[in-house]
Order: C-alpha cells, then structure tokens, then sequence
C-alpha cells in the first residue's frame, strides 16, 4: 500500500486505515535490526504511488490536483531511489540550480510527510529522541535525521539550507553534512527586503551552484537556469491570478493536497510540470461548480491525516481549504524587480528575500490577508505545527490582524508529520465549534468578510 493510497485512504475507510497501519508497523519492527530494508520497503511504497498518480488518475481531484500529485511523487519516488543525484534542501531554497544541472531536490517536508502518510513515522520519531534530540524538535526534522542516522536514507550528492524561516533548518542540515559527509552550503537571508539584500543572497547561489557542479562534476547551463527561473516567475504570476478564480467554487480539494502544493510550488517551481498545474488551476477553477460550504485560507501546513480535521475538508460539501500561506509566500502581485531569464540568480534571491516568511510576522500576516481577501475566505485557520516556533510566534499577531479585517480566525496547536503529537478530540470539538461559528455567522447575515 502507498503512503498515500492516500487520496482516498487518508480521509477513509477503517480498512485503508488498517492497511497503512500495518504498512508502517512493517517499516517501524524493522528498523533497528535492518534499515536496508525499511528503505527498500518505503522506496515500494513510494515507487508505486509514483506510477499509481501518473497512469491512474484520481477522477475526483480536478486535471490540476492530479498533476500536482504526480509531480509530488516523481519528486519523492526517484529522489528517495536515486540518492546520489538528489539535493537535500530547506523548502524556501530556490531550486532551479539543481535542475538545470539535471538533479532533483527534496525537502524534509517531502521525506517526512510522506513517511508519515505510510503510518511509519513513529519509529523514527523514537528512534531520535533516543539519540538525543529533543522531543519539542519539528517533526519533520527528527523523522529525516533518524532516517539519515539509521541509513534509510542515503547520503545526497549536495546538502543546502536557508536561514527563511525555519529554526531547525540550521541544526538540522550541520548536523546531516557530518553524518553524511555531503557538501553544505547554508544560504543567509537578511532580514530586510531590499536590492542589496538580494544581491548579498545572489552571490551566495552563486556560490551553492559552484559547489553543486563540483559534487556532481557537471557543468551548469546558466541559459537554461535562465529558463528555469523565468518560468518560475511566470508560474507563480499564473497561481496568483488563480485566487479570485477560486472565490465561491468548488475545487475538489483535500487535506493532502494542499501539502502536495505547497511542495510543489517550491521545489518543483521552474519546472514544465508545475507551469502546466498552475494552467489548469485557471481552466479548472473558472469552469468549476459553484460551491455552498464554508471556505478557508489555512496557514502552515495541514493535518491531512486526521480523520477528525479532514472529514470536515476532503472534497465535502461542508468546508474546504481554498488557499495556504505556504503555497503564496513568494507571488509578487506588484511585479519583480529582476528579469528570471536575464538575471537569475538575483531573481532566486529576490523570492527568497521578498517571501512572506522573511522578515517581521506582520508581512505574514499581510500576505494571509491578501489569500482570504482573493479568494473571499469565510475566515482563517492557523495551524501551530509542533516545534515551529516562527509559525508559534506569528499567530497570535496574525489571529488579531485577520480579525481586524473581518475574518473569524481559529489557532490550532498540533503535529502536521507525528500523529501522536495531535490531541485529536480536542482539535476535533475546537474545529467543529469554529465551522459551527462561521455557518452562524452566514445564517444570521453578519459579514463573515469586509
């Protein structure tokens, strides 16, 4: 079974569920005694819902959810198989250079999320806690370094991280270059979003693609990086002008694939597959159906296996998720300050500069304000993923700010990659009150909206 048989296990069934129970208490009894096989066993799984997303189509996501959903595994599936041509990076880092010199990026996100969509990240998560890392670590970030430590995951052929805007991305990456021995380059985002800011960022890509052509004894094309970044531009402009197109439609999304996009629209961004999603995003949303539920912008990541949150989300006709703040933080709506063709590695840093993430928590806010308004959002769901203390920082600011502006905001507290961590009744009565709130609101005609 897939870590995501997924689309449909996820949201399911108690036999889907039991089945992906006992896929990932294979992974976890094997671990100590042979991580040879664990990975053969997750590279299995992850194989075949690589070839399960490209021949056999989900006929209940939309042309687009089902491009984002091949891209996601054709990103994992041969990242995971082929760990000698891939990049590890941080989910900010611009990945074109890796692309142009035909090698594959992944993220934490992407190996743990999916690890833990096979019901097998709880081995892990003890397996590093007994190594000394601390329980209130991100998830996400102790599932890869126990992977990394235990051999499941193999050393890649370059390590890079951003200090945007995760506080484990620092430790966690140091600490995989020694295990590993694979070449590190941590980029430094200033704080300030300015023209010298970017080209202080610009010299260090520089810097990450002289290093990655020397790992990989590539030579890298700096006009097809051009092509690649110029893309990445074009495709983000192309999400933005999807917002409104989503405002009052059905999008026949769920849980899970609002990860898959966020992924995608990072480390698959400048590639022809996430151009052609982002297309389809405005054929598919323009002649999609008009929609009656509740619609939500959620910020940081989702859930998406919980039963108790997506049973309220998945394709229903109660609530969906219209847009992440994860997915947005780096659309310009007022245009870029460098040409992607021309200049591309000053443009890799003006997104990683000008990103949402960057800089004080009311950018953040402001960008989450700009997703319901878009996309005429009924309110707000931010969600606190366990040890991520930027997202803990902001929420509060962000709760006031969306509130200000008209939209009911709900703070959750869980774990987007550890199901233990997820106090699931609580989280359930307090999402279930809070979609109660908004219905009212609609019911008794108080605007749930400026």
């Amino acid at each position: 079974m897939s870590p995501t048989g997924a689309h449909v296990a996820n949201r399911a069934d108690d036999d889907s569920q039991g089945l992906l129970d006992w896929y990932g208490d294979v992974a976890g009894s094997r671990l100590a005694a042979s991580p040879r096989f664990v990975h053969d066993w997750l590279s299995l799984g992850f194989g075949w819902t690589r070839w399960r997303t490209a021949h056999l189509p989900d006929k209940d996501l939309l042309p687009s959810g089902n491009t984002i959903a091949r891209t996601t595994f054709e990103m994992v599936g041969k990242s995971f198989s082929d760990p000698r041509n891939m990049a590890l990076v941080s989910i900010f880092l611009p990945t074109e250079i890796f692309a142009a010199l035909g090698m594959r990026a992944i993220t934490a996100e992407a190996i743990s999320g999916t690890t833990g969509g096979a019901h097998a990240e709880a081995a892990f998560v003890a397996d590093a806690e007994s190594r000394g890392i601390p329980e209130t670590y991100c998830s996400y970030h102790k599932v890869l370094m126990s992977m990394a430590e235990t051999g499941v995951v193999q050393a890649p052929a370059v390590l890079a991280a951003c200090s945007v805007a995760c506080d484990a991305n620092n430790l966690t990456f140091k600490t995989l270059a020694r295990t590993w021995g694979s070449p590190f380059v941590y980029v430094d985002v200033p704080y300030g979003q300015d023209r010298d800011a970017c080209r202080y960022v610009a010299d260090q890509l520089r810097e990450l693609a002289r290093v990655s052509e020397a790992a990989t004894g590539r030579a890298l094309d700096e006009a097809r990086l051009g092509q690649l970044v110029a893309r990445s531009q074009r495709t983000l402009d192309i999400l933005d002008r999807t917002l409104p197109l989503r405002a009052g439609k059905y999008l026949q999304t769920d849980m899970m694939l609002q990860v898959e996009e966020l992924l995608c629209s990072h480390v698959a961004l400048g590639s022809a597959d996430m151009e052609l999603a982002a297309r389809q995003m405005l054929t598919d949303y323009a002649a999609a159906r008009p929609y009656e539920g509740l619609n939500l912008v959620w910020v940081h990541t989702t859930p998406f296996f919980l039963p108790a949150i997506s049973r309220h989300l998945d394709r229903t006709p109660e609530a969906q998720i219209v847009a992440t703040d994860m997915a947005y933080d780096q659309v310009c709506p007022d245009g870029y300050w460098y040409d992607g063709m021309r200049q591309p590695y000053e443009a890799m840093a003006e997104r990683l500069v000008r990103t949402s993430f960057n800089g004080p928590s009311q950018r953040r806010a402001d960008r989450v304000r700009y997703l319901a308004e878009q996309t005429r959002a009924d309110g707000v769901v931010v969600f606190c993923h366990w040890g991520c203390r930027q997202t803990a920082g902001a929420a509060q600011l962000i709760r006031r700010e969306l509130e200000a502006a008209g939209y009911p905001t709900l703070v959750l507290d869980g774990d987007g990659c550890d199901r233990k961590n997820n106090m699931t009744g609580q989280l359930s009565t307090r999402f279930e009150a809070f979609l109660e709130l908004l219905r009212s609101r609609r019911a008794t005609g108080a605007p749930t909206r400026p």
